[in-house]
């Protein structure tokens, strides 16, 4: 199941929680495992994907597992990486 949102092949809304799933998706990773990898338990994680409620801290470790960068981005197109 796909839930990013596209206009124009870019993806242009979506929660994190899509963007995680997606890409565990395209990795072949289940949740526990991503769970486990970032140093939390199964519940917990299920919890915050629920709730769609993570910290910035806590999404650079999950992009760090999956090869994935949290990025701002203003509206002329200059980016901002954020990392701990």
């Amino acid at each position: 199941m796909n839930s990013l949102r596209y206009y124009r092949n870019e993806v242009f809304c979506v929660s994190v929680s899509a963007v995680i799933k997606q890409r565990l998706s395209e990795l072949n990773m289940t949740q526990t495992e991503l769970a486990e990898a970032v140093g939390t338990t199964r519940q917990n994680f299920a919890n915050k994907m629920a709730r769609d409620n993570f910290s910035s801290r806590e999404l650079c470790s999950i992009g760090e597992v999956l090869g994935i960068k949290l990025v701002f981005k203003d509206s002329t197109g200059k980016e901002y990486n954020i990392e701990y």
